[in-house]
């Protein structure tokens, strides 16, 4: 019998499920199989590059910019990007802040700046983190985030507090496992659902913690908004869209090229498309594209595609805007 893995304080949200099941080594495994490259495939990648790489000269940001006037407010029901996968969310006076990388960053150049000044967000509630790569739990960033929230509470995977400990961080976490739901606010529901993806921080720690995405539940109004994180596309965006009715769905369509590298792990534009009509969703958010470069598409790409290839679906398009305020 394969082990799983689960935490024991936390409830199931999905008849039948009884936590994640490890692989023969004991690490953290995908629903649909794991492929996961190696060193070689890195090297292939390098010595045959995308056609797409040589459009990077001079790229900038398709993004658009705004200064958050008053980052204290938190009353109105909005979705605030900041470019990449970082968002904040605020839910009946709830703040969540997910995956916030917005410290200086001397290995990822951004090209967008951060709409505000890191110790001004300083009523966080909810401190929400998908998984363990470095372009979503951002070291400095997070250290400085729970310095100026010291209340707010962590929710993460499985195996992700060591890490956190280990950086000094004292705030209260809670680990969950997929169709886990974690202990919150009356007025909200958070569950940590799947993704088709993978972990690594280091060379030796692939897999050992666990990766997943996030639906945010207002009990208020019944709207339900979800954070695919980073995923490949696979079924799971169908089962998800039977088991919930998605308002808004942030999914991402940056770093996919080569897509025979980079497809098992990121949906590029075309599978974004195709993972936002699985989970039946009304609107979407496009993300992961336009603040750092990861791959060998220019960053303003994936919205390039999007407008030219798939104008029949623009009207559903919510349109990422750092600093701006996208209510529901």
């Amino acid at each position: 019998m394969a082990l799983k893995k689960y935490n024991k304080d936390l409830s199931f949200v999905k008849h039948g499920w009884t936590g994640n099941e490890l692989n023969d080594k004991g690490l953290f495994t995908n629903i649909y199989g794991d492929d996961v490259k190696g060193f070689r495939d890195v090297w292939r990648t390098l010595r045959n590059p995308s056609p797409l790489s040589k459009l990077k000269n001079g790229q900038q940001s398709s993004l658009r910019w705004k200064t958050i006037e008053d980052i204290s407010n938190k009353t109105q029901n909005a979705i605030i990007p900041l470019g990449h996968a970082s968002f904040i969310i605020d839910i009946n006076g709830i703040r969540l802040l997910i995956d916030p990388v917005i410290a200086p960053n001397r290995v990822m150049k951004r090209y967008t700046k951060v709409p505000f000044h890191v110790p001004d967000l300083n009523n966080v509630d909810y401190l929400l983190l998908s998984h363990n790569h470095r372009d979503h739990i951002d070291k400095k960033s997070i250290i400085q985030v729970c310095k100026h929230n010291p209340e707010a509470i962590i929710l993460t995977g499985l195996e992700i507090g060591k890490q956190l400990r280990r950086w000094g961080i004292k705030n209260q976490i809670q680990e969950a496992g997929w169709y886990q739901r974690f202990q919150t606010s009356e007025q909200i529901d958070i569950d940590f659902l799947p993704s088709h993806h993978w972990s690594r921080r280091w060379l030796t720690d692939t897999n050992i913690n666990l990766w997943g995405s996030f639906m945010l539940q207002d009990k208020i109004s019944g709207k339900n908004i979800y954070f695919s994180s980073d995923s490949g596309y696979q079924a799971h965006f169908k089962g998800i869209g039977k088991d919930y009715n998605i308002h808004v769905a942030m999914i991402g369509v940056g770093a996919y090229e080569p897509q025979w590298f980079m497809g098992s792990a990121h949906t590029s534009p075309t599978d974004a498309l195709k993972a936002f009509k699985d989970l039946r969703a009304k609107q979407w958010i496009p993300m992961h594209y336009g603040t750092f470069d990861l791959s060998q598409e220019p960053i303003f790409y994936p919205e390039k595609v999007l407008k030219e290839q798939h104008r029949d679906e623009l009207d559903r398009i919510l349109w990422m805007s750092i600093g701006d305020r996208v209510t529901f």
